[in-house]
């Protein structure tokens, strides 16, 4: 209570920081390990317990995009529901009800469907290609043109885990063509995702999307400590066939490697419109296309 009390924009009291969840996920025979701060969320945002167990070969537990316009199908599937999710709150004093802002915080699988065959995801060059095109096709990219604009990737870099390489990267609020000075708040508002490969076709994403707060700053440092923490505390062991995957893609692609920096890729977006649905339009009626999705290249 007391550091509620003496909490600050610079110096936020976050509930349950030092009370920490040991979170244990057997992904078809991978274990994923992280310590993860309580859920808290003032608005009552009831989260579920982690899942302890998955079958990533059960076809019945992952949705595709498959319904959406084909302009906007990445072809990949994702589990239902996703492994984790909670939010992290961030406080001023009591007095103070509501939080400064907060973090959405997901564990997500992805079926990479629409890898070529004789690609993996456990060629660092071929995850690379499986980043780009979920930059493309993610919340903010030119597949997303009703949603406020966003540009990645920052801080790229690479993490290993059990001898596989993963990607970190970052995708920021665009705004090259405001008129205006954005709010400080909007400055704070970034999505850090971390790749995993599982199998040749699967990967795990951590994701924190931040709902910051002003200075961004004070924001960022604050969001960027905890998610560190969490990051830190991660660990993912391959299980027996993960691993023979993995040792197959090392001998097929002994020299691949990933790129050790990237800067942002700029996007061209397509100019659009309002769907009428009473003329049986979708959402978005595209009048000029945008940059076509990365093409992988083997």
């Amino acid at each position: 209570m007391f550091k509620r009390l003496f909490a600050t924009r610079k110096h936020p009291f976050v509930p349950g920081l030092n009370r920490r969840e040991k979170v244990e996920i057997d992904i078809s025979g991978s274990r994923l390990t992280m310590l993860l701060p309580p859920h808290s969320d003032s608005e009552g945002f009831r989260r579920e317990d982690p899942l302890r167990k998955i079958n990533l070969h059960d076809p019945d537990m992952f949705y595709t995009d498959s319904e959406s316009p084909e302009w906007q199908q990445s072809g990949n599937a994702h589990y239902k529901g996703g492994l984790a999710n909670r939010h992290w709150e961030f406080y001023g004093p009591p007095w103070r009800s509501r939080p400064y802002g907060f973090i959405a915080f997901g564990i997500g699988v992805i079926r990479e469907d629409a890898l070529p065959d004789g690609m993996s995801c456990f060629n660092p060059a071929h995850l690379e290609q499986v980043i780009d095109r979920a930059l493309y096709f993610d919340t903010g990219g030119p597949t997303q043109p009703a949603m406020p604009k966003e540009v990645g990737p920052f801080n790229w870099s690479l993490h290993r885990q059990s001898g596989a390489t993963g990607i970190y990267c970052e995708s920021h609020r665009d705004f090259s063509n405001h008129t205006s000075e954005p709010e400080p708040y909007e400055h704070a508002s970034h999505c850090c995702t971390l790749i995993l490969p599982l199998e040749h076709r699967y990967s795990v994403s951590i994701s924190f999307r931040y709902f910051g707060y002003g200075p961004a700053n004070y924001s960022l440092t604050n969001m960027n400590a905890l998610r560190d923490s969490v990051l830190d505390s991660l660990t993912l062991e391959l299980g027996p066939s993960a691993r023979t995957q993995l040792t197959e893609a090392k001998k097929k692609w002994p020299e691949a490697r990933a790129s050790e920096h990237r800067e942002p890729i700029a996007w061209n977006y397509p100019k659009w419109r309002d769907g009428n649905y009473s003329n049986g339009e979708s959402d978005i009626v595209i009048l000029k296309p945008g940059s076509p999705p990365p093409q992988f290249t083997p």
